[in-house]
């Protein structure tokens, strides 16, 4: 077991400790039995040899739980930046990345904190990466079940989304406004990217990788990120990303974080204007 623990911390960072070994266990015992291999060194050599088959262990090892607007002040936070942002770059195109994106729910609340900030469709792009290809065909469909609206504040369903037999299928105005990608954060791909955003969501991801992959990780959000680029982690995360070249944004309840330079005017106002709402 430990060799596929291996070979799957070098294929996608993750930490089968922090997932969780019986789980993992689980899982490759349930994969024996549907392939009827007779045990650990014919399903390892099977998984060495077939992409296919590491890419079926991926699958179901990636967490895919997640729901819309999952923590709100993320999303209010996001969507003052991205005006503020505008105002002081008026011919200028927002550019937005959320990462891992799952099965959608995250980039297409983007969107929709942005449409409620009353922000023109024409002033952002939002791409959305996920290791996972399933998750991906699914938040390409855009149609989602009652487990991804949560919370008491469901209004902006009634406003996006349509109720169908199948489920809640998302309005095209926030559905096309997303362009998804299947990506590794830390695969090649994002290694020689070239284009840059400024403000990235990576929420809840570094918590499974080991310190190694941490600190990779962090060093591929970074040369994402525009020099006076947002950078949203998870609750937890905040720790890490401070202890590998960011600082905190002073975003209440936020969790987003910029490089170690000088924070710019934008930045200041920001958190005076989150200041001002709490009072």
């Amino acid at each position: 077991m430990k060799r596929i623990e291996r070979l799957l911390r070098a294929e996608t960072g993750l930490d089968a400790a922090l997932i969780g070994s019986a789980v993992l266990d689980r899982i490759v015992r349930r994969r024996l039995k549907l392939l009827g291999l007779s045990g650990l060194p014919e399903f390892l050599r099977r998984l060495e040899n077939s992409p296919a088959e590491l890419k079926e262990l991926i699958e179901s090892v990636v967490v895919k739980e997640t729901w819309f607007f999952r923590d709100r002040e993320p999303f209010h936070a996001f969507a003052r930046i991205a005006r503020e942002w505008l105002a002081q770059h008026p011919t200028g195109t927002l550019r937005a990345l959320s990462l891992p994106c799952a099965t959608g729910e995250e980039p297409y609340s983007m969107v929709m904190a942005l449409l409620d900030a009353q922000v023109p469709p024409n002033r952002f792009e939002i791409d959305a990466a996920d290791i996972s290809t399933d998750a991906l065909a699914r938040a390409r469909e855009a149609v989602y079940r009652k487990n991804s609206f949560r919370g008491a504040d469901l209004s902006f369903r009634n406003r996006y989304f349509q109720s169908t037999h199948a489920g809640y299928t998302l309005h095209p105005q926030v559905r096309e406004r997303v362009r998804f990608h299947h990506a590794n954060l830390l695969g090649e791909a994002f290694t020689h990217r070239q284009s840059l955003y400024d403000i990235v969501f990576c929420r809840n991801l570094l918590i499974y990788f080991d310190r190694a992959a941490q600190a990779k990780a962090l060093t591929q959000l970074a040369g994402l990120l525009t020099p006076h680029g947002w950078l949203f982690v998870g609750p937890a995360e905040m720790p890490l990303a401070t202890a590998n070249g960011f600082v905190g944004a002073k975003l209440p309840m936020a969790f987003a974080c910029r490089s170690a330079s000088p924070r710019s005017a934008i930045g200041q106002e920001i958190g005076r204007a989150s200041c001002r709402e709490r009072v």
